[in-house]
């Protein structure tokens, strides 16, 4: 990894290599970068960097290894394209919400590095959206009764009438979920996706 020297010369390490995907190797300050960038994009107010100490930090890993591989299997379909009114916009969010911050500054994150790692965010949101768009399962009505009837004592004695469409909605979220995890999973076996932090 990367190694800073500090002012009274003790070695920091800055960045070490948590994981690869797609050929591309991750290290610990693009997690970071990564993690901040979400932040900012969806103006979580806890600007707190993701330490690779963290319990949670494997977790963060995967989101960026996720990223990498929905953004390469976007572009066999010519899909990792982001309109650049899009980008302009969340780009003038992230300054917006982390201008301020002395977490984003101390990563130094130069221009092409918040480019690439910004589009490939975009890009791999945009691509999930369309691939749950597309996954989206129809729950018929005697499918919502079954499990109305499974779970009886769940719901007391109200009549299905009354939970039929929230049961639907339930049974379609969850079979969207399920098909969604799939996808990611032969998604991340195809590029070859390896996580160092769940080895540790």
């Amino acid at each position: 990894g990367q190694v800073k020297k500090t002012a009274n010369g003790e070695s920091v390490l800055i960045s070490k290599i948590v994981g690869t995907a797609a050929d591309q190797v991750v290290t610990s300050r693009e997690v970071q970068i990564v993690n901040l960038l979400e932040k900012g994009l969806i103006s979580d107010k806890n600007l707190n960097l993701v330490s690779p100490d963290d319990t949670r930090f494997n977790v963060e890993v995967g989101q960026v290894l996720l990223e990498i591989v929905v953004q390469t299997e976007s572009n066999l379909f010519e899909f990792d394209q982001i309109n650049d009114q899009d980008f302009k916009t969340s780009v003038e969010t992230i300054n917006k919400n982390l201008g301020q911050s002395k977490e984003w500054k101390n990563l130094q994150v130069s221009n092409p590095e918040l480019e690439r790692f910004l589009k490939r965010k975009l890009v791999a949101k945009r691509f999930i959206k369309v691939k749950s768009d597309s996954m989206k399962g129809f729950i018929t009505d005697s499918e919502a009764k079954e499990y109305f009837d499974k779970n009886r004592l769940k719901f007391g004695q109200v009549p299905f009438a009354q939970f039929k469409e929230n049961i639907k909605t339930f049974l379609s979220q969850q079979q969207l979920e399920e098909r969604l995890k799939a996808w990611f999973e032969i998604t991340k076996k195809k590029y070859k996706v390896k996580n160092y932090t769940n080895e540790s």
